[in-house]
């Protein structure tokens, strides 16, 4: 409760003690010579966090009014420093690389009308450099927490998938070959037992090397390629019941980089098992792919099954797909289309 109550409020406070430490020294020192740009140097700190690049704007117009008045403690570049480094530490390249700049000119060509080239402009450019620099640094070190905390978070989902799914799914296949091994079973069954065995060892495969690559893995794009080819897996959904064409358009090896060709297998193998997991054997699945200028657009459609196709749903592998191909610069829809279930990608073509 203690650390929750740190992380809610701490900023606020902080905030809130910089800006009256801030005042306080303004006031001690006797550097205010006007109240008016005092005030507009030191009040806006409250909210420097939420307004960053507003605040860096009125903060160094008033401190190159102040310098310019006859401000001559050096107390008063402390409001500029920190606007400055609280802006630069902002991903926004406008605010970085445009606004910091041109607030410590302003307020570096102040201090040399007042105070003259070394003591005065010299002086704010290094000011304004260390305030930069140190925003930047800020910056850094944040994103490589969150990296951080994002390949921790990652391993540790692995470790779990690896102690619950890929057991799991050991077991399962040991106690169906056992079952194959001393039941008397007809060929037709024995056929039906040799297809689960071959679904569950491509599983584990597939399960084994997602987590051999899981630490490298980024947040959204770079999926590693499944453990089995496209073929291979149409292959077993055909053993199974489903009507899928033997030959995809050749679209697909001609118009799509070899990453982009990746993305297309996976969205087809996951149409093809969506199909055939909620409109069981018999259902049709068609691809189909045109090229209009730089994109390329694959259709893939499911009809005829047992349920309607406007049953299945969009589950979590098209949500993940979807994710991947607008990473990439293309979109990705899907939804019912009469009794038919139609999953359309616009990819960009080589």
């Amino acid at each position: 409760m203690l650390f929750s109550a740190i992380r809610r409020y701490g900023q606020p406070l902080t905030d809130v003690a910089l800006t009256g430490a801030a005042a306080l020294l303004f006031a001690l020192s006797g550097t205010a010579v006007s109240v008016p740009p005092a005030i507009a140097q030191v009040a806006p700190l409250l909210v420097r966090r939420r307004y960053p690049a507003a605040v860096l704007i009125v903060v160094a117009a008033a401190t190159a009014v102040h310098t310019t008045a006859g401000m001559a403690r050096a107390i008063g570049f402390l409001p500029a420093t920190v606007a400055i480094f609280t802006a630069a530490a902002q991903r926004d390249t406008a605010t970085r690389w445009v606004l910091c700049p041109l607030a410590g000119l302003a307020v570096s060509i102040a201090s040399a009308v007042r105070h003259g080239p070394v003591e005065g402009f010299l002086m704010a450019v290094v000011m304004v450099v260390v305030a930069w620099l140190a925003g930047v640094e800020r910056d850094e070190h944040l994103r490589l927490r969150l990296a951080a905390a994002a390949s921790a978070d990652r391993e540790r989902l692995a470790r779990r998938v690896h102690d619950t799914l890929a057991n799991t799914v050991t077991v399962m296949l040991l106690q169906t070959e056992a079952l194959r091994s001393t039941a008397p079973l007809g060929e037709a069954d024995r056929r039906r037992i040799d297809l689960v065995l071959a679904a569950g060892r491509s599983a584990l495969a597939e399960v084994r090397s997602a987590l051999a690559d899981a630490p490298a893995l980024p947040l959204r794009l770079g999926f590693s390629p499944p453990s089995f080819s496209l073929p291979e897996r149409l292959d077993l959904l055909r053993a199974s019941g489903l009507r899928v064409p033997d030959a995809l358009p050749p679209q697909l090896d001609t118009d799509l980089t070899p990453p982009l060709r990746d993305v297309a297998d996976r969205l087809i193998g996951e149409s093809a098992t969506n199909a055939l997991r909620h409109d069981g054997p018999g259902t049709r699945l068609s691809v189909a792919a045109s090229r209009t200028g730089g994109t390329l657009t694959i259709r893939i459609v499911s009809s005829g099954g047992r349920a309607t196709g406007a049953a299945t749903g969009g589950g979590f592998g098209l949500k993940s797909l979807s994710q991947d191909i607008r990473g990439y610069g293309g979109t990705l829809t899907y939804g019912p289309a009469g009794d038919s279930w139609e999953v359309v990608a616009v990819l960009p073509a080589a």
